[in-house]
């Protein structure tokens, strides 16, 4: 029988692991490294969630594929936002969306599953689809307008 026991070495071993990964993540991929690994824990979650809700097998290659092109665009934008000065903001632009689109599909997922209300759930929907809020808003006509009268010389202007 084989028995595992936790020593402190191997404590210490796994939290310098830790640290070196958090370290090479913050200098190469993104600044500060928890906001990677909160997009990483979001983009697992809505992939989980969508794919439990249409009733498919998870895929964890199409998964890890997925991270990895995540963590290449965000290392780009990271880099060039650190060593190009003019560039400080493509770091935000990058993730804003990553962020919003993932976020807006796990929130409908879990009002469709019963983890959220209902109610709270449309409402960040609309809220977040354009589509839903220019169907509330219906475009009025414009209005018309009196067309202006011309200017010309009239035969009373020219005798006097």
């Amino acid at each position: 029988m084989l028995r595992f026991y936790i020593t402190v070495q191997t404590i210490e071993l796994v939290a310098v692991s830790v640290a070196g990964v958090s370290g090479f993540v913050e200098a190469h991929i993104w600044s500060p490294a928890y906001t990677y690994y909160l997009l990483l824990v979001l983009v697992v979650l809505d992939v989980l969630t969508n794919n439990l809700l249409q009733k498919l097998p998870l895929k964890p290659k199409k998964l890890a594929w997925r991270l990895v092109g995540y963590t290449a665009i965000l290392a780009f934008a990271h880099g060039f936002g650190e060593h190009e000065k003019g560039l400080f903001f493509l770091t935000q632009l990058v993730l804003a969306p990553f962020v919003l689109i993932h976020l807006r599909r796990l929130i409908i997922a879990f009002g469709k599953l019963g983890l959220v209300d209902s109610d709270v759930a449309d409402l960040l929907q609309r809220r977040m689809t354009r589509q839903a809020e220019r169907e509330e808003e219906p475009a009025a006509a414009p209005e018309p307008t009196a067309a202006p009268e011309p200017i010309l010389p009239t035969a009373e202007a020219a005798v006097s």
